[in-house]
């Protein structure tokens, strides 16, 4: 019975997560993965086609990933695809470039520095960015007065620049998010639809179908997520997306509407729906399903088909890995845990629970949920007390919002009921009722809370207060309650009836919770009888297929001995009839000579197929060795990264991290050599740029240091390769670490040139403060100087460092090191 109260669980749990997950993520990316963008952007030029794509993988980076935790990212795409567009003059471009700058910095909580860029800008990018700006507050968590305030004049600025430079369809879409922003001050319903009425009119009068299809998704959060008018708003939004030819946004709203219906309690009809929704994404070519797959096994999971609800749960996590989007991936583990405690698979479960925690601790709203069900374990091991002071501990951290306070409540109530303290679990329980009254309507959560307050009632075998609860959640409409969890109610329902001494309505109870199980679990079975069958089925055809490929074999065989037999008997005879005494002398010699030629031929061949072979083992060998070496470099990395965690000094975390950045610059080479066609060399110039984004992502910077490259077209051998690389990793780390104090535009430029005298020049310049007056380098004891130094020889090469605007350093080495 516990398993099918914890598929109750599940399932409202599952649409809560979700929920919280992707609502700040409207912009997310559907079509793409970010493996298969970033490949194509390594094999693009400096055109249009490249700037795209640049811009492409910023906006991934910005909404397809949790939680803002690779703006600089973001950022090092989108100045890569203004600097593209300011070379060859694609204008389009290098506004969509600072319209996504300014949103990484908006992210990032600079203000200011999105203020300064709308003011000095102009034309449609004056506007696009007051818009971003409007946007982003209004949107903000809490809904404080003043960010709405802030987002009015950001909007009222972008309405009077479009209406005064005639631009109709951003005039549209601050009009909308004017009305966003009625809604979100709580302005009278009335002064809202006629705000509402006249932009549908004005979208229909300026021929923007898709401007008005957002306003009706507007609409759609005003009415509530789970009314029948709000399915009616994503309708008539998805029809006019589909309209504007916008196939991402059409496919949404239908996938939207069938989340309604999830919302509703018509599974059916939402599991069509969301097929559909499967099929479309599908057709479409679109990678990022996991979300719909993820819906898709909550309504399986209330329907108690928990192997299918297991098959899309765990298609929505491969999917959420394979494309490189980790938003909402702690959701979909969770829900695989839950799926897995419904099967009984304790262990697999308590894993998943143990991934998702750990891929929500950077997140602003802590799944409590998830929390409370870990935290279980250590309750029923009698370890209640320190539960309730690690909850205290973590709430420090993570402070819980509305929705998630509930599960702080329930997890305490949990607690006080293990420590035999009935009142106070009670009162916590009795809290969390009343904080779902205001909500109005009985909903599926409101039904699953009356269930966990009558299962605790029970266990305090007070009888008469769990059949209150217990009356409520059999009372509910059918479509609200699970079937798991209309068993488990009849079986609580069956111990109070028991009680109060009405034992034939106990017996009734009882046989309804039991036929339910057996239904549930037999069904299990039954699935799992037909998986063997199939499998039975599959390996007697593998059996009668290999049997018939023998028969094909031995039939073959024969066939080549009858057709050899008769061509040697024709040969017999055709030489008894025309060989004479000289001629057999003749033939034979002859024969002889040819099969002498042949032999040799056969032989050379022989010899040369074996260099071939041994050929390839031999590359294939050397791959290997690559690829192990830069295995190895990378278990060393993160046994340093384990070992930095036991660390209590800054010196000593900081030394870790360059040691694991120069090991870094040495694993880069072997995993290019290993990828390589050439094992002797690298290209030098995706080298350099893989190496100086591994070092940024090792500093998780938000300094935003922009990286300028001019490289000659290079290959080097291993020899030069590794010790440059080990040079250029302390030249960046030192920049980041100590140039950029004070410099608002932090850069690092990066140039190798070849000489007049055959020989190449590498350059590393930042803009930073520079060296010390007094700066020795000779008498300098920084290890990361002498290290280049002593690299430089190794090369046979002049190291020279000086202060020219920042810090400038060079090394010149031959070209035929290289």
């Amino acid at each position: 019975m516990t398993k099918l109260r914890n598929a109750t669980v599940s399932v409202f749990c599952t649409i809560l997560l979700i929920a919280c997950g992707c609502a700040a993520k409207a912009q997310l990316d559907y079509k793409n993965a970010l493996p298969e963008l970033l490949n194509r952007y390594a094999k693009s030029g400096s055109d249009v086609a490249g700037v795209r794509l640049a811009l492409t993988i910023s906006n991934f980076y910005l909404y397809n990933k949790s939680y803002n935790r690779y703006v600089d990212s973001a950022l090092y795409y989108s100045r890569a695809a203004e600097n593209v567009s300011k070379m060859i003059g694609y204008q389009k471009g290098r506004e969509d470039a600072e319209v996504l700058r300014a949103t990484a910095l908006l992210f990032q909580k600079k203000y200011t520095a999105v203020r300064e860029m709308a003011a000095g800008a102009s034309g449609a990018l004056y506007c696009r960015l007051y818009l971003l700006m409007g946007k982003h507050f209004l949107e903000k968590d809490g809904g404080v007065a003043s960010d709405l305030n802030f987002a009015d004049s950001c909007l009222t600025a972008a309405q009077s620049y479009a209406s005064s430079h005639r631009m109709p369809v951003l005039f549209l879409n601050s009009k909308l998010y004017s009305y966003h922003l009625l809604v979100e001050r709580g302005t009278d319903l009335r002064t809202a639809d006629q705000l509402f009425t006249k932009l549908v009119s004005l979208c229909k009068a300026q021929r923007q179908p898709a401007i008005e299809a957002r306003l009706w998704f507007t609409r759609a959060s005003v009415v509530g997520p789970a009314e029948a008018e709000t399915a009616e708003c994503f309708l008539k939004g998805a029809m006019l997306a589909a309209t504007a030819k916008d196939t991402s946004l059409a496919i949404w709203a239908r996938k939207e509407i069938a989340d309604v219906n999830l919302r509703r309690g018509k599974f059916d009809l939402a599991a069509a729906q969301l097929q559909q929704v499967l099929q479309q994404y599908t057709r479409a070519g679109y990678k990022n399903l996991q979300f719909t797959y993820n819906l898709l096994s909550a309504v399986l999971t209330h329907q108690a088909r928990f192997e299918k609800a297991m098959q899309y749960g765990i298609a929505a996590v491969a999917h959420a890995e394979s494309t490189g989007t980790d938003l909402s991936l702690n959701f979909m583990q969770y829900s695989l845990a839950q799926l897995c405690a419904s099967m009984g698979q304790r262990e697999e479960s308590m894993a998943w629970y143990r991934k998702c925690l750990e891929n929500s601790a950077h997140e602003p709203h802590y799944p409590y949920g998830i929390y409370r069900t870990v935290s279980r374990e250590l309750i029923d091991s009698g370890k209640a007390a320190l539960v309730l002071k690690k909850l205290e501990a973590t709430m420090r951290v993570h402070p819980p919002d509305a929705s998630n306070y509930l599960f702080v409540l329930m997890l305490k109530g949990d607690c006080y009921a293990a420590l035999n303290r009935p009142e106070l679990a009670e009162r916590n329980y009795m809290e969390m009722i009343e904080l779902t009254k205001p909500q109005g309507k009985e909903d599926f959560g409101s039904y699953w809370i009356y269930q966990s307050v009558a299962a605790f009632f029970v266990q305090q075998k007070e009888y008469k207060k769990a059949d209150y609860y217990l009356s409520k959640v059999l009372s509910a409409p059918r479509e609200m309650i699970s079937t798991t969890a209309l068993a488990s109610a009849y079986q609580f329902k069956f111990k109070t009836d028991s009680a109060a001494g009405n034992y034939l309505e106990a017996i009734k109870h009882f046989q309804a919770a039991k036929g339910i199980t057996d239904s549930v679990f037999n069904h299990l079975r039954l699935k799992q009888t037909e998986e063997l069958q199939i499998q039975f089925k599959t390996a007697e055809k593998d059996k009668e297929n290999l049997v018939l490929r023998n028969r094909n074999t031995l039939q073959r065989s024969d066939l080549e001995k009858e057709l050899l037999q008769k061509k040697l008997i024709g040969t017999g005879l055709f030489a008894s009839v025309m060989i004479t005494g000289l001629m057999i002398y003749l033939y034979r010699a002859k024969q002889r000579s040819n099969n002498d030629l042949q032999n040799q031929q056969k032989e050379i061949n022989d010899q040369n197929q074996q260099l071939n072979v041994l050929l390839g083992e031999k590359e294939w060998l050397i791959k290997e060795i690559h690829h192990r070496v830069k295995n190895n470099l990378q278990i060393i990395s993160s046994l340093l990264n384990t070992q930095s965690a036991y660390l209590h000094t800054s010196e000593a975390r900081t030394a870790i991290r360059d040691s694991q950045n120069r090991m870094q610059a040495i694993s880069i080479v072997h995993h290019k050599l290993y990828q390589s066609n050439d094992l002797s060399t690298v290209n030098f110039q995706a080298y350099i740029e893989e190496l100086v984004h591994s070092i940024c992502d090792s500093f998780h910077s938000d300094k935003g240091i922009q990286f300028d490259f001019n490289l000659v077209e290079a290959h080097l051998n291993t020899t030069v390769t590794v010790p440059i690389g080990l040079m250029l990793n302390e030249a960046i780390t030192n920049s980041i670490k100590y140039a950029f104090a004070d410099t608002e535009l932090p850069r690092i430029a990066i140039a190798m040139v070849e000489t007049e005298d055959d020989q190449y020049e590498l350059s590393i310049r930042d803009n930073g403060k520079g060296l010390p007056e007094n700066f020795d380098v000779d008498g300098c004891s920084s290890l990361g100087i002498n290290l280049m130094v002593g690299l430089s020889s190794q090369i046979q090469g002049r190291f020279s460092i000086c202060s020219d605007q920042g810090t400038v350093i060079r090394i010149v080495f031959p070209k035929l090191m290289g």
